[in-house]
Parts: C-alpha cells; sequence; structure tokens
C-alpha cells in the first residue's frame, strides 16, 4: 500500500493505494486467450529469439468466458497434547472451463487444436479469412507439427474428430467428436493480459491441457449457439511478458 499504513491511514482524504489511477484496470476486453502446444517450452524450439513463439500461438477468438481454478489439497495434522495444528500440502488439481460463440469457421476444439498434424482428418486448418482463397493460405505460416507426440499409428485415426471434408465447400472446421484419439493428445493455453494503456500485466502458460466435456446449446429463444469446453491442465507456468520496444 503505497504512502499509506497503518499509522498515517487517512480515510476521509486518501485511497488506500494512492498510485492506482483510473484506467489502469485489466479487463477481459485487454486479454488475449492464445492455444498452442502441450508444454511452454515448445513454443520456441530452443530459439533465443521471444518473437519465434508467434508462429507456435495462435488466439482463440469470439469467446464469452473462461474460467481457471487452481485447488491443492492440503492435510491437517493434529497432536496429543497440544491444540495447535500442522499443515501438509498435497497434490495439485487444476482445470479450465471456456464457452464461445458459433460460427461458420473454426470451432472451439479446432482451435485449441491449431497445432494438430496436417493429414489425417482432412485439410490443414485453415488461417484464411474467407476459407477458400489458396492464395491467401499460402502465404499464412504453417503451424509446426503435433506428429510426434501421437502413437506409432502416426495421424489415421480410427475416430476423426471432424467431417474432414476435401473441397472448399465443406467446413472443414467443426470438430465435435470428443471420441477422436487427436483429443488423448494434451495442449496448451495462454492467457495474456495487459492494461487499457497497453502495458503488459501478466501471462501464464497451462501445460498438457486435456478436454474432458464438450456441451453445444440449442434454444429457441437465442439468436446465436454457443459451445463450450471442461478439461484439466497439469500446472500454470508464470510468463514474462514484454512490451514491443522492449
Amino acid at each position: 500500500m503505497a504512502n499509506t499504513s497503518f499509522i498515517n491511514w487517512k480515510f476521509a482524504s486518501e485511497h488506500v493505494q494512492a498510485e492506482l489511477q483510473n484506467g489502469e484496470y485489466v479487463s477481459a476486453e485487454s486479454t488475449l486467450i492464445l492455444a498452442g502446444p502441450s508444454r511452454l517450452r515448445m513454443i520456441s524450439d530452443g530459439s533465443a529469439d521471444p518473437l519465434a513463439a508467434k508462429s507456435r500461438l495462435f488466439p482463440v477468438g469470439l469467446l464469452q468466458t473462461m474460467q481457471v481454478a487452481q485447488n491443492r489439497q492440503v492435510a491437517r495434522l493434529f497432536e496429543i497434547g497440544s491444540k495447535r495444528s500442522y499443515f501438509v500440502p498435497g497434490r495439485l488439481f487444476a482445470n479450465f472451463q471456456i464457452n464461445r460463440i458459433l460460427f461458420y469457421g473454426p470451432s472451439l476444439m479446432r482451435l485449441l487444436y491449431a497445432l494438430a498434424p496436417r493429414r489425417g482428418f482432412g485439410q490443414p486448418f485453415n488461417f484464411a479469412p474467407d476459407g477458400t482463397s489458396p492464395r491467401t493460405r499460402d502465404q499464412l505460416q504453417t503451424p509446426p507439427s503435433y506428429e510426434s507426440l501421437f502413437p506409432a499409428r502416426g495421424t489415421n485415426f480410427q475416430l476423426g474428430p471432424g467431417h474432414g471434408g476435401k473441397t472448399a465447400d465443406d467446413n472443414r472446421d467443426f470438430f465435435i467428436n470428443l471420441a477422436s484419439e487427436l483429443f488423448n493428445v494434451p495442449f496448451g493455453l495462454c492467457p495474456l493480459l495487459k492494461d487499457a494503456r497497453q502495458r503488459p500485466y501478466g501471462s501464464f502458460y497451462m501445460e498438457d491441457c486435456m478436454i474432458e466435456a464438450h456441451s453445444i446449446g440449442f434454444d429457441s429463444n437465442n439468436i446465436v449457439i454457443a459451445e463450450g469446453v471442461n478439461g484439466q491442465f497439469d500446472m500454470l507456468m508464470p510468463v514474462q511478458v514484454y512490451d514491443k520496444a522492449a
């Protein structure tokens, strides 16, 4: 608490934290959610250039809500002859929940697996805005492959995650089958937070994310259709964020 302590506390004329200014809040509009490989170390491939991550982290748009929770078991131990207790920390359990609006384009699970291998379930992920321009697609950088993380049989899934159409008229990016082997492979999530003045606040990487539930709802009173996923992840890794000048 800058400039404030219990000695000089002036509740009638000063804020508790005097350094805070209006408009310096971190909000959802200045937060970006990125999907990537399962581990933080995979986004750089050993490169010292932090910008190498730009081709391995893909933004997830149209998100409505995202919640991240970490829970750790704590055991309380007593002893004979004392009222006091001891605490022994246990294992970490972490989970996430994401809800997103459905539109004609990549579905939520498709975006979360933007780094999936190119073969086995139709065409590669299409980053072109209109979904039909080969020239635009050729100009975009190809995502790195997840192929080494798959079983020995490679990417020939027994159950495909989506339709896997071969023509431009098919929507190849609607992944709906959670029983597909694709979803046995973990992915990563990276929320990036800034304040209203574009200053980086912080970031973290959720490693080894696994989807355990997918839902999609239809309501005659709603204009849009929403889908959501619930899942667990192994660990949350803090990430240092720099601005462009740095």
